[in-house]
């Protein structure tokens, strides 16, 4: 005996019969091509979507053209315009993983598309990214031309930039200080704060290193030419490893082994008054003293040791 299914409502009478055609042609979409539809369906069809950041996007894209009575066409129509619209998701792999590159091509997008993006999290990069290639009015056709010029430009930077290699993933007190140092030059991208964790920090500064002079490189590169890094971001980037090398070396020179010298009264009383005059502490009077005698005695004209 077959029970019989009680409705709250002519709606979820619909999606039970219909479950079959919703489970293999709506359930199979992806959360962007869900989405996609729904945004054209709103504009096209003037059907109404409560909540397009619904975390079951998939449930309020059934339930909503379960409202329709002719549901199956108006999906049709939707998904046959996305597959002419939309980039295929392969275009994208080569961004998924890496939040450098997705900075670098949000960055370009601003600059050159005025595209207006939102972030509150590195997680919302490649959805930004989506949104811009998404619904931005262009064919596929141009949207793949924009998105292949990026990843042009950005496959040369990388096979020529060495300072990647040079930023320490897990060094903190190093991408610290090249965050403020670049903060400080205006190099830093507009979108820093929202980077926390020292790999969003690397990415987020070695993007922002990308993206020197970006105006100045050409969006297609011709066949068989060699990019090479500009004159003036080498000079940018040999000035930032320098200061980090003096900083790196005033560092070092503030840490002193502790020694213990036992003075007489009279060459302690001596040394007081010497560093008084010389508004200096013992410690560093006796680091003049010492190298000052050791100069005169103990190098050559040359300044190499005698001994």
């Amino acid at each position: 005996m077959i029970m019989a299914v009680n409705f709250r409502d002519p709606i979820s009478r619909r999606i039970y019969e219909n479950r079959h055609f919703f489970d293999k042609e709506v359930k199979s979409l992806t959360k962007r091509e869900v989405k996609w539809i729904q945004a054209h369906l709103s504009r096209n069809h003037i059907i109404g979507f409560y909540n397009l950041e619904s975390n079951s996007p998939h449930k309020e894209l059934i339930r909503q053209l379960a409202e329709q009575d002719n549901f199956q066409e108006l999906f049709y129509d939707a998904y046959n315009t996305m597959q002419h619209n939309i980039l295929p998701e392969e275009n994208f792999e080569w961004i998924k993983n890496d939040i450098r590159i997705q900075i670098f091509i949000l960055e370009i997008l601003s600059n050159e598309n005025n595209y207006i993006f939102n972030i509150s999290s590195s997680k919302n990069l490649i959805h930004e990214i989506y949104s811009f290639f998404d619904y931005n009015n262009n064919s596929s056709f141009a949207n793949r031309a924009i998105l292949n010029s990026i990843k042009n430009r950005w496959l040369s930077i990388k096979s020529v930039e060495k300072y990647s290699k040079w930023l320490e993933e897990k060094d903190y007190e190093q991408i610290s200080w090249v965050n403020n140092y670049l903060s400080e030059k205006g190099l830093l991208i507009r979108s820093a704060n929202i980077f926390t964790s020292i790999k969003e920090e690397r990415a987020k500064i070695l993007a922002s290193l990308d993206l020197i002079d970006m105006h100045a490189i050409h969006a297609v590169f011709d066949k068989g030419s060699v990019f090479e890094e500009s004159a003036n971001k080498t000079i940018i980037i040999d000035k930032m490893k320098r200061a980090w090398s003096q900083q790196k070396y005033r560092d070092a020179g503030k840490t002193k082994k502790p020694y213990h010298l036992p003075l007489t009264k009279k060459t302690k009383a001596r040394l007081e008054k010497m560093a008084r005059v010389q508004g200096r502490s013992e410690t560093a009077m006796l680091d003049i003293l010492i190298n000052r005698f050791y100069e005169l005695d103990y190098v050559d004209v040359d300044g190499k040791d005698l001994y």
